[in-house]
């Protein structure tokens, strides 16, 4: 059968970004400065609620944002919205969709960071005062466009689903504009009908450069587990590598499925600050609501003296 270009994008670029250039990426260099950090906390409320460790589990319209690879999950049309009362009076949302494409899944994805009424501050005048001469706005915003294959390459290895995504970035704060493209390739490795493996490395693509400054995108590579420990639960662990922030996370999660319409979720991620933030930082808990084919997810994610966190989302089926 004579292969498509998008077959061939599933099968042999993800297969690339996951397995060879991986250790290229462990080898990278120091910490520095990244932009366009609001791509670290793109996902949707389910999977914040899981502490991030959704990358094996992800079997939702969401997964555009974590793990291409989970669009293959379902054969269903679907459409999810978000919205969050982020930290420091912040504004995020997204949207996402799926579908059908022929034998492959296509997934498209918006997900925006606003912040507005930041203080803009003039030259030290005679007296050593700055004084404010207005505000201005920070808006950062991503389009995803994501193709995804059940069991996308079984002349290597059987049951391993694949996903790719090309990620358009724009950045503006007050009258600069910053522009990047990047790249996700995931997979997920069903290892049983119980238990799943994935891998996924996230915003490999060009720096966003302000006028003559440019900063790299948080370049993140993930390795997830999934197990469903009973019809009703399903564990979860991921780990996180930031390359060029040298940041490194562990999350661990569970999600309990009281009934068929209600779902109680936890999780906990390891690298954050707790000794300026407090402990309660990294807890995650959330719940959701599910009745023919629509559903309401929340999440709640204390953050010590920054504020809390509450996000919401809505999705359906047809």
């Amino acid at each position: 059968m004579k292969k498509t270009l998008i077959s061939f994008l599933l099968k042999k670029s993800t297969v690339l970004f996951a397995f060879i250039l991986f250790p290229v990426f462990l080898s990278a260099g120091g910490a520095g400065t990244t932009a366009a950090n609001f791509l670290k906390v793109s996902m949707n409320a389910r999977a914040l609620a899981l502490a991030g460790a959704y990358s094996a589990l992800a079997d939702d319209s969401g997964a555009i944002f974590l793990n291409p690879a989970g669009l293959a999950s379902s054969n269903k049309k679907e459409m999810g919205f978000g919205f969050t009362s982020y930290l420091q009076d912040s504004k995020m949302g997204d949207f996402s969709y799926a579908c059908n494409l022929g034998e492959n899944r296509f997934g498209i994805g918006i997900n925006a960071l606003s912040i507005t009424g930041i203080e803009k501050r003039g030259t030290t005048d005679a007296v050593g005062i700055v004084p404010k001469i207005g505000d201005f706005d920070a808006t950062d915003m991503a389009l995803t466009l994501a193709f995804a294959r059940k069991n996308g390459m079984p002349e290597i290895l059987e049951n391993v689903d694949v996903g790719v995504s090309l990620k358009f970035v724009k950045s503006d704060i007050d009258s600069s504009s910053a522009f990047a493209v990047a790249v996700d390739a995931g997979v997920i490795y069903k290892m049983s009908e119980k238990t799943n493996f994935s891998m996924v490395i996230q915003n490999l693509g060009t720096e966003m450069k302000y006028e003559d400054e440019g900063d790299p995108l948080p370049l993140d590579f993930k390795f997830g587990f999934a197990h469903r420990y009973s019809p009703r639960l399903n564990l979860l662990a991921e780990v996180n590598e930031y390359f060029n922030d040298e940041k490194f996370y562990a999350a661990f999660a569970s999600e309990y499925w009281m009934r068929e319409a209600l779902a109680l979720r936890c999780g906990y991620k390891f690298g954050y600050d707790t000794s300026n933030l407090g402990n309660e930082v990294g807890l995650s808990v959330g719940f959701g609501l599910k009745v023919s084919g629509i559903g309401i997810d929340y999440a709640y994610l204390p953050f010590g003296e920054l504020g809390d966190v509450h996000r919401f989302g809505f999705w359906m089926q047809f």
